[in-house]
């Protein structure tokens, strides 16, 4: 049982009231923190912590970077939303960060960390960049788990990835994620440079905006996207729909496999109206690879494709109770 009980806060400590952040005994005899009201300053954890109250931040850019709301300070700890919500300082598009800017907010933040969780139910909210963070270039993380949190309407990706490795994504919800990336390829979970990881049972609907599409190079919004060298990662048993791209995978990513998903009515309505050219409204399933096979669509109930080879979509079943039909 760990007996040392630390806790760090970096930056200015503005005078934004109150902040409950205490310690209580479980019935194992181990140690959990309770975390509850404006935090002001990021607040880094050092030990299992849960929410007993919603949390609103209120953390002033002033680094260079990421400027979270909370980070793991320490490896093999988790973060219970424990039914609460975290809220960020913005109302998307109005606040969101602009891709020049050197600073930027973000909800939770996980960089070279392993181990670490973040557990709902619990909703992430309104963050000028990403909800989630985890891994940084040069920096990674690995054996990450995200499981039953809701992340919705963050100005960027609901998470973003980089360098991250061997993590588990399952049973959450994106939702309205990328409402006000200002042109930045973004949406409900977007992996850069991050392999062998699972998406597992969660839901993607209506993240992605039509406002910076464009004809000639397309919308490059996503319900999930890969990016950089991406590989190795699996979307299994995931509800994709209502997103300007329902799976987009940009050309150097390879060897990643979706399968066994529901990947349907992906671009929405408006962004087909904006955006008539099939290639820059988006589709249900979009690969930008030079060749056929770079990666591997099984079993998905989708629609709409756009990319090399012999298309996966359309691809409508019926289900009934003992065979397809």
């Amino acid at each position: 049982m760990r007996t040392n009980r630390r806790w760090f806060v970096a930056g200015p400590i503005l005078l934004i009231l109150p902040l409950i952040f205490a310690v209580y005994a479980t019935g194992d005899g181990d140690h959990e923190a309770e975390l509850s009201g404006t935090i002001s300053s990021t607040l880094t954890i050092f030990d299992n912590t849960r929410l007993v109250g919603d949390v609103t931040c209120a953390v002033p850019l002033v680094l260079s970077g990421a400027n979270p709301c909370i980070a793991f300070g320490v490896d093999h700890i988790k973060l219970k939303l424990n039914g609460h919500t975290i809220t960020g300082p913005v109302t998307p598009p109005a606040g969101c960060s602009l891709p020049v800017d050197s600073m930027y907010g973000v909800g939770i933040e996980a960089i070279d960390r392993t181990d670490v969780k973040i557990e709902g139910p619990g909703v992430i909210q309104r963050f000028e960049r990403w909800g989630i963070l985890l891994g940084l270039t040069g920096h990674p993380s690995s054996h990450v788990t995200v499981r039953k949190v809701t992340v919705y309407r963050n100005c960027w990706s609901g998470m973003q990835t980089f360098s991250t490795s061997d993590s588990n994504f399952e049973d959450n919800v994106w939702a309205n994620n990328a409402v006000g990336s200002n042109g930045a390829a973004c949406g409900g979970i977007c992996l850069f440079n991050s392999n062998v990881n699972r998406l597992h049972r969660s839901t993607f609907y209506g993240n992605g905006t039509a406002a910076f599409g464009s004809a000639a190079l397309g919308n490059v919004d996503f319900g999930i996207g890969f990016e950089g060298t991406s590989s190795g990662n699996r979307v299994e048993e995931n509800n994709i729909g209502g997103n300007v791209n329902g799976v987009l995978v940009f050309a150097t990513t390879s060897g990643n496999v979706i399968r066994h998903n529901i990947i349907v009515g992906n671009p929405p309505a408006q962004v087909s109206v904006d955006f008539p050219g099939a290639a820059a409204a988006g589709a249900d399933i979009h690969d930008r690879s030079a060749t056929a096979g770079a990666n591997t669509y099984e079993d998905n109930f989708c629609l709409t494709y756009i990319g090399p080879g012999t298309a996966p979509c359309p691809n409508v079943v019926v289900k009934g109770d003992d065979k397809d039909e």
